[in-house]
Order: C-alpha cells, then sequence, then structure tokens
C-alpha cells in the first residue's frame, strides 16, 4: 500500500495471504476487487483485531481511491506465474455475464 506505509502494507498482506490459506487466487475475485467491491477483505482486516476501526477506515479509503492496493496485497504471497496472470486486467468482454434471475425468460 504505497501510501499507508510499509508496516501497514505487511500487516494487511499477512491478514490476507491467511484468508486464502495457501488456497489459489481467485481470478472473479480479483474482478470483483477492481469493480469497487472490497467488503469481504475489508471485514478480513476488521475481523483479524489487528487494527483499529480508524485504521481500517483509512485502508478501506485508499482501497477506493486506487484498487489495485488491495490487489497488490492479495497477490503478495502468490506465485510468479499468478501474479503475472492476475495482474493483467481482463478484457470485460472475456468477463462472465451475470443475469439476474428476473431477467431469465423460460420458453417452453
Amino acid at each position: 500500500m504505497r501510501d499507508l506505509g510499509s508496516h501497514t502494507k505487511e500487516l494487511v498482506s499477512a491478514v490476507l495471504s491467511y484468508e486464502f490459506d495457501g488456497g489459489e487466487i481467485d481470478a472473479c475475485a480479483i474482478d470483483l476487487v477492481r469493480g469497487g467491491e472490497f467488503a469481504e477483505w475489508r471485514d478480513a482486516l476488521t475481523d483479524s483485531g489487528l487494527f483499529t476501526d480508524d485504521a481500517v477506515e483509512v485502508i478501506g479509503s485508499a482501497w477506493r481511491r486506487d484498487p489495485e492496493l488491495l490487489v497488490d496485497a492479495l497477490l503478495d504471497g502468490a506465485d510468479e506465474v499468478s501474479r503475472r496472470r492476475l495482474k493483467t486486467i481482463r478484457r470485460p468482454a472475456l468477463l462472465p455475464v451475470h443475469v439476474p434471475a428476473a431477467r431469465v425468460v423460460a420458453f417452453g
């Protein structure tokens, strides 16, 4: 987190890498972060008990300004191939389309 200081960056990366617990990082989760959805990750910081409410708010504000800060923290412990693959922003045309159930029309 370039504007949060190295100690905060290290703590955030440690907490979030624990959240993955050695599992594969989901590309869709990274897409959601880039779309501004990071409540799950903010909650993980809060639940860790390592950050005050004020600190979580400062971190959340930084993520809103630059979601790539959170992406970097999530990819901190990833292998080089995963990091390169997930640091590349995917084209919207290649992303899965979400159709709300109310808009699905059945024929028959």
